[in-house]
């Protein structure tokens, strides 16, 4: 091979350890923190910062990736941001191989030449000589997948459609897709949580146009990601999220860190009958089941044993999981549309819920008996058409609707709860709008509204037949 095309690596030793022996472990060690993946995703978005940083969020990224044979290596996209050298579209350099300590990474050439005939796209190599995006993710990639090739694609200055569009017409059954990017920076720990929180909301949600307004230097990489996802019709699921202050960095000036995991939605089927209502099962009950079992490393509850026990939990729903400490919110985490079966959707929020909003430390174990648990169940969202600021809050109910704003590719939603709260529908609205990351007057300037309701279900309120 000649050595001229082989792309060296420009950070290790600083981002990584540069000896072999020592990042291989340090990768494993990662690694063996995370639980295990049932599913194999089908694209990860990772972070990229110092191992030391967000090596273990990455690692999340990686876990559920099952090794390649060396017959049949895997192609891998892999997408990141050019950081050093400003760029308008896209390069996918001129290389054989990018090298690690952990050895050659063959540059898949077929894949480079289909990209590279795209418009917007060049060979260019300065953009990869010193960028970080890219190499940060092989060696995770070297010790889980083992036998793969790559397809670098350094972007810069272009729109994320216009990504989307090389990636849905490059990509094949059987390839991996890698979005490289760290989320807020330098910001106090409080705000960078505050706008993560608007990332990772419009990441679960494919939202490629509230993306676009979110604070992330892979910002146009994801909205690809979120495009292909909508087109492919896959759905996203959070790994991890966390930050440089959780890790080894002070609070006053953090870094933001997600991994998520990219997952084929369930295929269609002919239209099913309108589903029979929810029992009354104690839901809450079922979440706290599985939480107690989860949080002290044993076998969580399993959403196929509860469909096949009470029916309507096999059918598409969406829910919100309430989390509270001595009347104090302490996690909430829902679906706004249904998307996967009731049961998945219940123990999926519950989990993150406990272990994933940013706002909140992870619940342990230990945290649960002074914890109670409120499920939310909702009708599908509908658009709530009005003239005016003043229409609006004439025809709002409170304690009735619950109600999601859009505006300027930001969302945010209150529950019917929060009414009890916020009983004052200009309050409340104020308050929707500021949570959005907006001004507190944007409801009176044309923002999208939807509502919806919900069947609130608390422990100790299931009746007979119940789960308890």
């Amino acid at each position: 091979m000649n050595t001229e095309r082989v792309r060296s690596p420009a950070v290790a030793g600083m981002f990584y350890p540069g000896d072999a022996t020592v990042l291989r472990t340090m990768v494993e060690g990662l690694l063996a923190q995370v639980p295990p993946v049932a599913e194999e995703p089908l694209a990860v978005i990772a972070p990229h910062a110092g191992f030391v940083y967000s090596g273990l969020t990455a690692a999340h990224a990686y876990k559920g990736l099952r090794r390649a044979p060396a017959e049949a290596p895997r192609r891998v996209w892999l997408i990141g941001p050019s950081h050093r050298v400003w760029l308008r579209g896209a390069s996918v350099g001129d290389y054989d191989a990018y090298v690690t300590p952990l050895g050659l990474v063959a540059v898949d050439q077929a894949g480079v030449a289909l990209v590279a005939s795209r418009p917007g796209i060049t060979r260019d190599e300065a953009p990869h000589r010193l960028e970080h995006s890219l190499e940060t993710q092989l060696p995770f990639l070297q010790v889980t997948l083992g036998h793969f090739s790559i397809v670098p694609i350094v972007y810069g200055e272009m729109g994320g459609d216009q990504l989307a569009e090389v990636l849905a017409a490059c990509w094949q059954p059987g390839d991996l897709i890698v979005i490289s990017t760290d989320l807020s920076h330098f910001h106090t720990y409080e705000e960078a949580k505050k706008r993560d929180a608007q990332s990772h909301a419009a990441i679960l949600a494919c939202d490629s146009k509230a993306m676009s307004g979110c604070e992330a230097c892979g910002s146009i990489g994801v909205q690809a990601m979120l495009a292909m996802a909508r087109r492919r019709q896959w759905r996203p699921e959070l790994a991890d999220l966390r930050n440089s202050g959780d890790t080894a960095g002070d609070k006053q000036r953090v870094v933001g860190y997600a991994s998520y995991l990219f997952y084929p939605e369930p295929p269609a089927s002919a239209p099913a009958p309108v589903p029979a209502p929810v029992p009354t099962i104690g839901l809450p009950e079922l979440v706290r089941a599985h939480l107690t079992a989860t949080l002290s490393g044993q076998p969580g509850l399993s959403p196929a044993a509860l469909a096949a026990q009470w029916g309507a939990l096999a059918g598409p729903g969406a829910c919100f999981v309430t989390l509270t400490e001595r009347g104090a919110l302490r996690g909430c985490i829902g679906s706004l549309v249904a998307h996967r079966s009731l049961a998945e959707d219940l123990l999926g929020n519950g989990m993150a819920a406990a272990t994933q909003d940013p706002r909140f430390p992870p619940v342990r174990a230990q945290d649960l008996a002074g914890i109670a648990i409120e499920v939310s169940l909702l009708s599908a969202p509908q658009p709530f058409p009005h003239r005016d600021g003043e229409e609006l809050i004439r025809l709002l109910k409170p304690g009735i609707h619950g109600v999601i704003l859009t505006k300027q590719g930001r969302r945010a939603t209150f529950l019917p709860q929060v009414w009890e709260q916020l009983p004052d529908p200009v309050d409340f609205l104020s308050h929707l709008c500021r949570k959005a990351g907006l001004d507190g007057a944007c409801w009176r300037q044309g923002a999208e509204i939807q509502v919806y309701t919900v069947e609130k279900r608390v422990e100790g309120a299931q009746g007979a037949g119940g789960a308890g």
